[in-house]
């Protein structure tokens, strides 16, 4: 028996014969009472999806709260009870690990208040200078009044405070102790007068030994009074021998740190406090300037100038002489 070739087209099933016409033997439709239906063609994909914007999706956060809000699953927040905030340790959070020798519990160290803080000073017990009336040429650059005879203090510590406050009021207090320190050292050097007040109120026809007392300060301004009561504390102290500034006894001399007098290359530079350059003793084949080195020279032309602290006016030379 001879087999022939069978061949499926499009659903049906044809014998094929050498040489003779193709005829279907059968035909098998899986669904011959439905309709035909052409194959799909390419996908269409759906409409894209609308973009939110941050509008609706802070909309659709608050629909969501309110939603949780209203069936007992969120609290609403509220301010937070004043009181005091607790003080935060800065070591609190320290690894021993690296440092065991240092505990994490260990207090945060708190600097001691000063006694010389506004406030906690002693209440002075000498009076300030007053106040001058205003004044234009107050205004202008100070000028030295080497004419007028100034009011001289008859009280050693008064004369101290007014050289402290007037020097330098904003310096530290060891500054302020040194140049009080040179005033003492002036007044015991045997060169300069012996009285604390006319060490400072010492002048010539050309300057005064502290600026301050020729050139108006005193009086121009109304005065601090916590750094005036601090200045007699610390002139209590120098004059009492109760400071703990150390300065040579030769050092009678001292400038601001902006300028250049030309008498600081003659001496042997000691110290800077602040913003004062302390000075000792002159170097080889120089003398100490503003000292005396001949009795009986101080009322001289040209000379130092000493003045009667109850009368004001100028002391005749037989008594201006420096005791030595």
């Amino acid at each position: 028996m001879r087999a022939l070739p069978i061949l499926f087209v499009g659903g049906a099933i044809l014998a094929v014969a050498a040489g003779a016409v193709l005829t279907p033997l059968a035909y098998a439709d899986p669904a011959p009472d439905r309709a035909y239906v052409p194959a799909a063609g390419p996908a269409v994909s759906p409409a894209a999806a609308p973009v939110l914007t941050d509008a609706d999706r802070r909309g659709q956060l608050d629909a969501r709260l309110q939603a949780m809000l209203k069936s007992g699953q969120g609290q609403r927040l509220t301010d937070a009870k004043t009181g005091p905030r607790p003080v935060a340790r800065r070591n609190a959070n320290r690894d021993t690990r690296r440092d065991p020798g240092r505990s994490a519990l260990r207090p945060v160290s708190r600097p001691v208040a000063r006694a010389t803080l506004s406030g906690a000073e002693p209440a002075s017990t000498i009076a300030p200078p007053p106040t001058r009336g205003f004044s234009l040429a107050a205004l202008g650059r100070p000028r030295l009044d080497l004419k007028t005879p100034p009011v001289v203090p008859s009280d050693p510590i008064e004369c101290l405070t007014q050289a402290i406050y007037y020097e330098a009021r904003s310096e530290s207090e060891e500054g302020q102790a040194a140049v009080a320190a040179v005033v003492m050292n002036r007044s015991r050097s045997g060169r300069y007068p012996k009285d604390v007040c006319q060490v400072v109120y010492q002048r010539n026809s050309r300057t005064c030994q502290f600026t301050f007392t020729c050139d108006g300060a005193i009086g121009r301004r109304p005065v601090n009074m916590t750094q005036w009561a601090r200045a007699e504390r610390i002139a209590r102290e120098v004059h009492e021998g109760r400071s703990s500034i150390r300065l040579p006894d030769a050092s009678v001399n001292y400038h601001a740190n902006y300028v250049r007098p030309s008498w600081g290359a003659r001496l042997e530079r000691v110290r800077q406090i602040g913003a004062h350059i302390f000075y000792g003793a002159p170097l080889a084949g120089f003398s100490t300037p503003g000292a005396e080195d001949q009795p009986g020279t101080a009322n001289r032309p040209g000379g130092l100038v000493f003045v009667d602290m109850a009368t004001g006016q100028p002391m005749p030379e037989s008594a201006s002489a420096p005791a030595r």
